[in-house]
Order: structure tokens, then C-alpha cells, then sequence
């Protein structure tokens, strides 16, 4: 064999034993223990309380949070707005999370009627950024207008009558009894309106859309990117739909009247309109009920 015919077996030699220096030089060991080193394993929580009067004219909360939940109810006969705030951090030891607990800056304001709640992510120290989050538990008087944004956090709403804006990324819409104008926004989570009269602009990516209840007259939408969209409503609602899927299936057991077939429908239920439905998700089927009579 000449000299030239062994390159190729050096060559192979030489990478497989840089290959193997680069396995074992970090191995999953030696990940599992960076990231124990790196996660906190204590953890912490406070609570603040705070209550702000009303007036006669509609309520209007604005709420801002990360990595935290927003919970609003609408409630008969309170005279006041009552808010809990829980603030949460974790640390290597007890003291080190109670120490970032203690540093949470939280603002709870009222400004002539408009309440502000608010954790910014943004006004924290870079330690209590990274380890902490706020829960806020609002009660509120069943004729409220809220704003609530959140990151890394649910949203949930029951029993308000007013316009409801909720925005969150990784986690979940719900709205439970409401009544009013809904903008719903989020990211990985699903959006779900239960025993709801509105008119609706709904889109989340990666998760389902719900709409259970009436639709006001006026323009709807619902969209997802990756979830079925399940809409029930009256029998006797009057409407056009327009509903789009890319991979899935549409449905109705109600009697449409107009384009039904495949991937695309146009048609209208109870004319003359008095109300449009656009509904679009790429991968998912659609279906649109009646609700039990």
C-alpha cells in the first residue's frame, strides 16, 4: 500500500478522537449540574392589599404583570376596588428570596378614576427581574372597563359588563359571564369566552379558540394559528360567516345557507345580517353549533 492510501485512515482517526474529546468534554452530568447550579430553589411570596373607592360612572382598571396571572371579577354591590397583589421571587437560600421579594416595586394608584396596577419588569434590579413575578386579584363592580397585559401568565375574567382588552403571551384567555366588547390577545395559549354576550376580536397562536354564548350586532373575528375554533351560539342569531382552514375540516349543525363545502365557507344563517363572523386557523378543524334551547 503506498504512503498516499493511508491519509484517508489518519484523517478518520483524527476526527473521531475530536468527535469523542467534544462528548466527553461536556456531558449531560455536567449539564444537569449547571442548570441545578443556576436555578434558585427557595422561594418566597408576600401579599399587598389595597382598596380604592368608586363613583357612579363605570369603573376603568388597568393592569400590567409578567410572569405573573390577572384575575378580575365583577361583583354586585361593592363600592369599592379591592386588589391583591402576590408577589413571588425564588433564591438559593430563604433569605436571599425574601431579600428580592422585599425589592419588588409594585405601583397601585387611582388618578381620578382610573386605577393603575403595575409591575414592570423593566424598573426591577437585573436579580429580581430574572427570579420574580406579581399575581393580581382584582374585584371590581360589575360595571368595570379593564385593561389587562400580562407575559408568561393567564388572564382571567368572570362576571364584568364593560369593555374587556387582554393581552398575554404562554398562557391562557378566559372570560366567564361577561358582557361587552372583547380584544383578546395571547401567544401558546388558548382563548376561552363561556356564557359571554359581546362583540369579539379574539387571535392567539397554538391554542384553541372557545366561544359559548350570544353575538352582538356587529363585526366578530376569531383566529388562530395552530387550534380548532369551537363557536356555539343561539339558534335564531343572524349572521354571516366566513371561515377558513388550511389542514382541517368545517362543520355546522345549524342551517347555513350559501358556500359550505371544503376548506373556505361564506354563507349566512337567519338573513337579513345582522352580524359578520370571520373565522381563520391554519391547522385546525371549525365547528359552529346551537346552543341548548
Amino acid at each position: 500500500m503506498s504512503r498516499r492510501n493511508h491519509w484517508p485512515i489518519v484523517l478518520f482517526v483524527a476526527l473521531a478522537l475530536a468527535a469523542l474529546v467534544a462528548v466527553t468534554a461536556c456531558t449531560p452530568e455536567d449539564v444537569e449540574i449547571w442548570v441545578e447550579a443556576h436555578s434558585p430553589a427557595e422561594s418566597a411570596t408576600a401579599t399587598k392589599n389595597v382598596s380604592f373607592p368608586i363613583s357612579e360612572a363605570p369603573t376603568f382598571v388597568s393592569t400590567v404583570s409578567s410572569n405573573g396571572a390577572i384575575t378580575v371579577r365583577g361583583t354586585d354591590g361593592v363600592d369599592h376596588v379591592s386588589v391583591t397583589a402576590t408577589l413571588r421571587s425564588r433564591g438559593d437560600t430563604v433569605e436571599e428570596a425574601n431579600d428580592r421579594v422585599g425589592r419588588i416595586i409594585v405601583h397601585m394608584t387611582d388618578d381620578n378614576g382610573r386605577i393603575t396596577l403595575r409591575y414592570d419588569g423593566s424598573e426591577q434590579a437585573e436579580d429580581v427581574r430574572k427570579y420574580s413575578g406579581v399575581d393580581f386579584l382584582v374585584i371590581v363592580p360589575v360595571r368595570a372597563d379593564v385593561s389587562l397585559t400580562t407575559s408568561n401568565g393567564r388572564i382571567e375574567v368572570t362576571g364584568v359588563v364593560g369593555s374587556v382588552a387582554a393581552d398575554t403571551s404562554n398562557g391562557q384567555i378566559a372570560l366567564t359571564a361577561c358582557q361587552g366588547e372583547f380584544k383578546l390577545d395571547t401567544s401558546n395559549g388558548e382563548i376561552r369566552m363561556q356564557d359571554v354576550e359581546a362583540t369579539v376580536d379574539a387571535e392567539t397562536s397554538n391554542g384553541r379558540v372557545f366561544f359559548s354564548g350570544r353575538l352582538l350586532p356587529g363585526t366578530h373575528r376569531m383566529r388562530t394559528s395552530n387550534g380548532e375554533i369551537q363557536v356555539t351560539i343561539p339558534r335564531d342569531l343572524s349572521l354571516l360567516v366566513n371561515a377558513d382552514t388550511s389542514n382541517g375540516s368545517i362543520r355546522s349543525s345549524l342551517p347555513f345557507v350559501g358556500d359550505t363545502q371544503g376548506r373556505s365557507w361564506s354563507a349566512s344563517l337567519n338573513p337579513p345580517i345582522t352580524s359578520t363572523l370571520a373565522l381563520k386557523t391554519s391547522n385546525g378543524a371549525i365547528s359552529i353549533d346551537g346552543l341548548p334551547q
